[in-house]
């Protein structure tokens, strides 16, 4: 699973401390295509989080499959973690304490732990979701007020007039 985490300068410094780090300063930002320039297509994450966010961000390296990002925007001791292929994003506080006491790598497992956890749960949360009761129109709304429909009262409609129809 695709895992990319974009934090500020400082936190990155102490991320660098893992000795799985490696420096990969990742593909330009923007490229030239018919005179202009236009955002590079080539780094997913990236232009995603260009679009949603409106700011550039600097790849610093990876460990493994995961890809290290700087915002420079980001002044609080936060990690944006964003998970699989859709970029599920969950904001983690850096927890100071821990990563002194079990190091980067202990505690990096601790931050992809966690993700993957919450993942599973809003995994969870959207199939209850889906199987939720949906709400039920009003059929006679479709008469009394036509101008403030839903798409439900519309279908609840339908369905009297098609029992009706078979009923007599």
């Amino acid at each position: 699973m695709a895992v990319n985490i974009v934090t500020n300068y400082q936190l990155i410094g102490k991320i660098k401390t893992s000795r799985y780090f490696r420096t990969n300063l990742g593909i330009v930002a923007t490229v030239e295509k018919n005179g202009s320039r236009s955002y590079n297509d080539k780094d997913a994450f990236s232009k995603f989080y260009n679009t949603t966010y409106n700011t550039i961000i600097y790849a610093q390296g990876n460990i493994g499959n995961i890809k290290l990002y700087t915002d420079h925007f980001i002044k609080d001791p936060v990690m944006a973690v964003y998970y699989g292929d859709n970029f599920e994003e969950f904001i983690l506080e850096w927890d100071e304490l821990k990563f002194k006491e079990k190091g980067m790598d202990s505690y990096l497992g601790f931050i992809l732990k966690e993700t993957e956890s919450k993942y599973e749960e809003k995994l969870k949360n959207d199939e209850l979701r889906k199987l939720e009761d949906k709400p039920k129109g009003n059929a006679d709304a479709v008469i009394l007020n036509p101008g403030a429909v839903s798409y439900a009262d519309v279908q609840a409609y339908l369905e009297k007039k098609r029992q009706e129809r078979y009923k007599g």
